[in-house]
């Protein structure tokens, strides 16, 4: 008999039918699924025979397909959204940690230590900028690092990064696309970042003479917005079925341990990055074989623009920087060891310094130094402060005080949205934490340079 044969499945013991018997098959000649029912009736010659009835169901087998696709990509969203917002807050704690800890590197370097001493304290210090790498990658899975969107050329975007990755590498690549450079309106660092994952990925994937392909289309489908899509395929080692829905997963690798050389996060940000953009990436590879990406983002009406010169914003002199008058600096900031570091540059750079660590403090502090006569040149405001109060409104509130107050943003939170927009909300400059003492000295001059 058949493999699949259901026979036995339709008789009693004794030979009577028995109940019918459903089962579902797909037909290899024509790649099409049935459900089929079978039921034993007795003929009119007293024969047991099959009656059989077949339904095709190829339609409902592919919406399941489907189904389970969304529900894959839905379980992956929540995973890294949850792990987002976990890392955002770590990340902001350990961006003050850091910022102290390379505050008081940069003081001991100021003592007149001896040269090895110095070495070993520049070592330091580039241990620090390296977490703080680390530090900026699990901020882009913070729920608040949405993307800040802005006209951003696709085309010059992705050839800029296949010539930053695949430059001295013995790799072959084909670059192909059916759009002319066009303005599509994204956040050209976060799809910078999570179309350079990919393409790393790919590029780490492959040995020697390895082949890589990376095309542009545009899409238009019926009931669908046109979509953007980026494919980018590789003659690389492939992923394994077990694998592949893991890929996305934080912190997930097939590499050895011996050759890893990066922290396990390139597609869970990438993920991340087209899931905000309203995207999605789809992912087909065979093991030993290759894989394809294809990245699609959606185009909307107002996403694709002729290409037009932007208007100059207006010239506005600043006021000289004067060394010995420019004195007085407010900080503002909620972690006390921070607040104790950038108080103590500071007044190494020759500043006179006022701390708070709250906002309504740093508002009376402001009322009370005008009623008093003095002066208040500039204000290190942290962005994000415990007590439902940011940085912005604390801008906000000692302006109504003294319009002419300089407000400077310190932040952890670098790529989150609201914080990108620092210069519309009145700040004339921003420092990343952490920060050295020299970025502390370069920001605060250069607001008095035109």
């Amino acid at each position: 008999p058949c493999p699949f044969c259901t026979n036995k499945r339709l008789v009693r013991d004794d030979g009577s039918p028995g109940e019918p018997y459903e089962w579902e098959c797909c037909n290899t000649r024509n790649n099409r699924w049935y459900s089929i029912v079978d039921k034993a009736v007795e003929w009119y010659d007293k024969r047991i025979v099959r009656l059989e009835t077949a339904f095709d169901i190829t339609e409902k087998k592919e919406h399941e397909q489907l189904y389970r696709q969304f529900e894959k990509a839905i379980e992956t969203s929540r995973k890294i959204e949850s792990i987002g917002t976990l890392a955002g807050g770590v990340a902001h704690d350990f961006n003050n940690t850091l910022s102290t800890i390379i505050g008081n590197i940069n003081l001991a370097q100021l003592g007149g230590l001896d040269s090895e001493t110095q070495k070993y304290l520049q070592n330091a210090e580039a241990g620090v900028m390296q977490a703080k790498k680390i530090s900026s990658k699990l901020i882009t899975f913070a729920k608040g690092g949405g993307p800040h969107k802005t006209r951003t050329d696709i085309v010059e975007l992705v050839q800029k990064i296949l010539d930053m990755k695949l430059d001295s590498k013995n790799i072959n690549y084909t670059f192909d696309c059916d759009i002319i450079p066009c303005q599509y309106f994204a956040d050209q660092d976060q799809l910078k970042t999570a179309i350079g994952n990919i393409i790393q990925n790919s590029i780490e994937s492959m040995t020697k003479n390895g082949r890589m392909s990376v095309s542009i289309r545009y899409m238009e489908e019926a009931k669908k917005p046109p979509r953007i899509c980026v494919s980018i395929s590789d003659t690389g080692t492939g992923i394994s079925r077990d694998h592949i829905d893991m890929i996305f997963n934080p912190y997930f690798t097939t590499k050895p341990m011996d050759n890893r050389k990066s922290t396990g996060l390139g597609l869970s940000i990438a993920w991340s990055v087209i899931s905000r953009h309203g995207g999605n990436i789809h992912v087909e590879s065979v093991k030993d074989q290759g894989t394809m990406v294809h990245i699609f983002l959606p185009v909307f009406n107002t996403d694709i623009v002729e290409t037009r010169l932007e208007k100059p914003e207006p010239h506005i002199p600043k006021p000289a920087y004067v060394e010995g008058v420019l004195k007085q600096v407010l900080v503002v900031d909620d972690d006390e060891l921070t607040l104790d570091v950038v108080s103590r540059l500071l007044k190494r750079l020759k500043y006179e310094v006022t701390t708070t660590s709250t906002g309504s403090q740093a508002v009376e502090v402001c009322r009370t130094a005008k009623n008093n006569g003095r002066k208040l040149d500039i204000a290190l405001l942290d962005y994000d402060m415990t007590g439902g109060i940011n940085g912005f409104q604390i801008l906000e509130k000692i302006k109504e005080i003294d319009p002419r107050i300089i407000g400077i943003l310190m932040t952890g939170h670098s790529d989150h949205s609201e914080v990108k927009k620092y210069s519309q909300q009145g700040f004339s400059g921003l420092l990343e934490k952490p920060f050295s003492i020299k970025q502390l000295e370069d920001t605060l001059k250069a607001r008095f340079h035109s």
